[in-house]
């Protein structure tokens, strides 16, 4: 009776523990309906930006928890999010508009790559690459966005 409470305890452990290094899907069931759904650029920026908040708060749930074995999945899937949606905002966004959903998404991700960088001196040092990596394209994102909204280009 207390070998079957055991065994059981640790398997119950050994499942929450996979799950707690469960990395995120670029986009949730709900997320991937809504964006199939909207027809407006600023209704996908907000799905966008709802799904990247949603990336980046369990990235920092985990690196607070010190928990870095999903950091490399986690942030490629932001990575992958990010560039889907700067294709789509450069693709559809009309010039000189002025978006309040796109500025918010590019706040969002300032603030964002600004924690990023903070979480990635204690992260592992093999993971080092991962968050540089990712800090590069999120910053060439949030330049493009900065490019959208004020109409400069290079």
């Amino acid at each position: 009776m207390v070998s079957t409470r055991i065994a059981l305890s640790i398997l119950l452990f050994s499942f929450s523990q996979a799950a707690a290094f469960a990395s995120p899907e670029k986009y949730t069931p709900s997320e991937k309906t809504r964006l199939a759904s909207v027809k407006s650029l600023d209704g996908r920026i907000k799905v966008y930006a709802a799904a990247s908040e949603r990336i980046h708060k369990n990235l920092r749930e985990n690196i607070r928890n010190r928990e870095f074995a999903a950091a490399p999945d986690t942030l490629a899937a932001w990575a992958e999010l990010l560039l889907e949606s700067r294709q789509d905002i450069e693709n559809n966004s009309k010039p000189r508009s002025k978006s309040q959903k796109l500025i918010r998404y590019e706040i969002h991700l300032r603030q964002a790559i600004g924690e990023i960088r903070g979480a990635r001196l204690r992260a592992p040092f093999e993971q080092k690459d991962d968050f540089d990596e990712f800090l590069e394209q999120a910053e060439n994102t949030r330049k493009k966005f900065i490019e959208i909204l004020f109409a400069t280009t290079k």
